[in-house]
């Protein structure tokens, strides 16, 4: 859940072998927070997307972020950093496209 005035930024590149606990403290100048940090799965394998979310205090430490560590190293693999899309509303179970009554 966001917290107000709070930007999820997206991470990719991140090396599957990658702890939260790198990716707090590469996002630590910025006000990333362990507790805020997800590393998503897929549903399917289970394995790490290669991606991260980072929620960061306020807009202007989240473009500190991107200038600062946009194609820099962690873990021996580039990473890009930008401002995550919105989440789409999540829709209840059984009420999507191509289900039946």
């Amino acid at each position: 859940m966001e917290r107000s005035g709070e930007v999820r930024l997206l991470v990719r590149g991140v090396a599957k072998g990658v702890a939260v606990t790198q990716i707090a403290e590469v996002f630590a100048p910025y006000g990333g927070d362990p507790e805020r940090i997800a590393l998503p799965r897929d549903r399917r394998t289970r394995r790490r997307k290669g991606i991260a979310y980072v929620f960061v205090p306020n807009a202007r430490l989240a473009v500190a972020a991107i200038e600062a560590l946009q194609n820099t190293l962690l873990d021996d693999k580039t990473i890009t950093v930008e401002i995550a899309a919105e989440r789409p509303p999540k829709l209840r179970r059984g009420s999507g496209p191509g289900r039946r009554p």
